[in-house]
């Protein structure tokens, strides 16, 4: 492997970036918010969801796509056209190529941090951590593992180029719609906590908590790609 790759390391890389394959442990848990909230953060392309619900997740996963790295997830129900799913408003990820592949290749929010999933038996603890504040935590108690289950959901991502001279846009913004298949080999559902605070640069704690709802611990894979994807124009 040097600075300049051959074709078959070309499709060899190609090939890895299109599955996006990875393993996953994590802790999540849903949140009523409010439609006020959500219209005031969602880009005008997602119509509200049928219920004001969002999802605060921290897991740690392995991939061939981006090696190890661990994520604080706030994600929020919205539609797109026909299809109903959630986007991202705030990523935290360890690791600079976790960053880069999913801000730069996605136009996911990513932002480098830390994150931690603890497990002692029923119990769980879960945290992710930007400059200094911990944004994300979870605390909650789980019943047995009712085995495998699988999923397949939409996550809608906006990818939107900053101009190389600062101002504006370089390109036309480009809504990725991206399919996430989870298989999962434990599944354990709880009740459980959620504390969601502010920093300078990232007001989570603006986000409002009417009620918490199910918590989830599950360990699996976890595929995302990228069937669709629609010019939105300037």
């Amino acid at each position: 492997m040097g600075f300049v790759k051959t074709p078959q390391e070309l499709e060899e890389i190609q090939g890895i970036l299109s599955r996006g394959q990875c393993t996953i442990e994590g802790i999540s848990i849903e949140f009523e918010t409010t439609f006020e909230f959500l219209r005031s953060v969602l880009p005008p392309c997602f119509d509200l969801p049928e219920k004001p619900i969002a999802i605060a997740s921290v897991s740690r996963w392995q991939s061939e796509l981006c090696g190890e790295f661990d994520c604080g997830i706030i994600s929020l129900k919205c539609r797109y056209k026909e299809l109903e799913g959630t986007t991202m408003l705030l990523l935290i990820v360890s690791g600079d190529m976790p960053v880069t592949i999913g801000r730069e290749m996605w136009g996911e929010a990513k932002k480098t941090g830390t994150a931690m999933v603890y497990m002692d038996g029923h119990e769980g603890y879960a945290y992710s951590e930007r400059n200094g504040v911990r944004l994300i935590e979870i605390e909650a108690e789980f019943g047995e593992d009712t085995g495998p289950s699988t999923g397949s959901s939409w996550d809608f991502e906006i990818k939107a180029m900053p101009h190389s001279t600062g101002w504006g846009l370089q390109h036309d913004v480009i809504l990725n719609c991206m399919q996430n298949k989870e298989e999962n080999r434990v599944t354990r559902e709880g009740k459980g906590t959620l504390k969601l605070n502010g920093g300078t640069f990232d007001p989570l704690d603006t986000i409002p908590i009417v009620s918490v709802g199910k918590a989830y611990y599950t360990e699996g894979e976890s595929t995302w790609t990228v069937p669709r994807l629609d010019n939105l124009g300037d």
